[in-house]
């Protein structure tokens, strides 16, 4: 998440719900997703809104800029505690071990 006083930016998202109000299209796109809008890691998730045009209503010839954004933040503790999990999972081959 974002530090206190500091917007949050779109590094900090594992994905991001764009929904057009006008068509009523609604897709789930990763961050590498978004970079042929011109967005990259370090873009404010606020210019967001500006950027991103439903391609759908475009393709109508619809302005296509009634966008509304949700965004799914990455929990780096959750993400910590499920690789734990997956490797205290693992049965690990102890050398020596059965051997008499």
């Amino acid at each position: 998440m974002a530090l206190p006083g500091k917007e949050p930016v779109v590094a900090q998202v594992a994905s991001i719900s764009v929904e057009c109000a006008d068509c009523g299209r609604n897709r789930w796109w990763r961050p590498d997703q978004l970079k042929r809008f011109g967005v990259n890691g370090n873009t404010p998730l606020s210019a967001l809104s500006g950027r991103i045009v439903c391609s759908a209503c475009r393709a109508d010839g619809l302005p296509g800029t009634t966008i509304s954004i949700q965004a799914a933040f990455i929990d780096e503790r959750q993400r910590v505690r499920s690789e734990a999990q997956m490797l205290s999972d693992r049965e690990v081959p102890v050398e020596g071990a059965g051997r008499g």
